[in-house]
């Protein structure tokens, strides 16, 4: 797989559609400082579709540091490849700090030791430069589903006759893993069957046609609000402060299905460490706005800027977490 060569904007697009595409996030201490950036656009990519969790949270953003900075971006969304080809489009463009992107944790954490044969390795092809959010994941079920509790969803399983079937946003995706981990935990034979991203996957269940899926709060909270779904247990050690009265997975006596999801910001390879530095410092400044926490908040993310030095060392964790599940599992990309 080759790498793609970073584009250029359009003449066409005029100075309106380039306010309402993006707005601010990136134009902060490039090379020669704030002001250098103010001569030109920066391009903040994102590898997910736009009207997603991910793309909201970067707009949301990069409106606060309009108001700081004075400085506009385009946001372009790059979705493909579980977010591998906006990642070789940020890792192909200069380390001017003029091309950044937006990414979920699955691309620095799971997709280096599922694609070890790519031209594109986001484990060094990419420059940490913090954490933007840590997303609450659920295990959510329709409304009417038979199951309330992990305990039930167990039951069920081993008392057949069909197997339970949970769905997630790809094989390889970290909802996948959710589901292996969650099978090593109750020690049941559940079926996981992989989607091509959560909508589909939760459409099908809500039709009853899987079970349920883990799906991260940004996704799965408007409907467990609306009551369309409901959610059997979250993901990780502490309960989300988006929906304190979903017990953990582990509180209910099954431990071991943790793993953060998070969404963070990367520049391209080699990018000079003082402009890192700068830029995280400015993300964390909004990022600590109570308006901001209160929004992410209530979407089911919670705000976690870090320096790119910390961000480096919870990937490069959070990545060693995820191997040995790859390994034990045996998991392997589908050709």
């Amino acid at each position: 797989m080759s790498r793609l060569k970073s584009g250029t904007l359009s003449p066409r697009l005029s100075r309106r559609m380039m306010l309402a595409a993006g707005a601010t996030l990136l134009a902060i201490g490039f090379a020669g400082g704030p002001a250098a950036a103010q001569d030109g656009i920066v391009r903040m990519v994102v590898p997910m579709a736009a009207g997603g969790p991910a793309d909201f949270i970067a707009r949301t953003i990069s409106e606060k540091l309009r108001e700081k900075l004075g400085a506009s971006i385009i946001i372009e969304n790059k979705p493909g490849a579980n977010g591998a080809l906006g990642g070789m489009a940020v890792a192909a463009a200069p380390p001017d700090g003029k091309t950044l992107l937006f990414a979920t944790s699955g691309l620095l954490t799971i997709t280096p030791t599922l694609e070890q044969k790519s031209s594109f390795n986001p484990a060094t092809d990419l420059t940490p430069i913090s954490n933007v959010v840590v997303n609450g994941t659920a295990l959510v079920v329709r409304a009417d589903h038979p199951a309330n509790t992990i305990a039930d969803l167990v039951a069920i399983s081993k008392k057949g006759p069909k197997p339970v079937t949970l769905g997630s946003a790809g094989f390889g995706n970290i909802l996948h893993l959710y589901v292996e981990v969650l099978k090593d935990a109750t020690k049941t034979d559940i079926v996981h069957v992989p989607y091509r991203g959560v909508a589909p996957a939760m459409t099908d269940a809500l039709a009853g046609v899987i079970d349920g899926l883990f799906a991260d709060l940004p996704a799965s909270l408007p409907q467990i609000k609306s009551g369309k779904m409901k959610a059997l247990g979250m993901v990780g050690e502490t309960r989300s402060k988006a929906a304190p009265n979903i017990p953990t997975i582990a509180e209910q006596g099954y431990p071991g299905v943790t793993g953060a999801s998070w969404f963070g910001l990367f520049g391209p390879p080699k990018m000079d460490p003082k402009v890192a530095n700068e830029v995280a410092a400015k993300v964390a400044e909004v990022l600590h706005d109570p308006e901001i926490v209160a929004k992410f908040e209530a979407l089911g993310s919670v705000p976690s800027p870090t320096t790119p030095a910390d961000f480096a060392k919870r990937i490069e964790q959070d990545r060693a977490h995820w191997a040995r599940v790859i390994k034990e599992h045996n998991i392997h990309l589908e050709k």
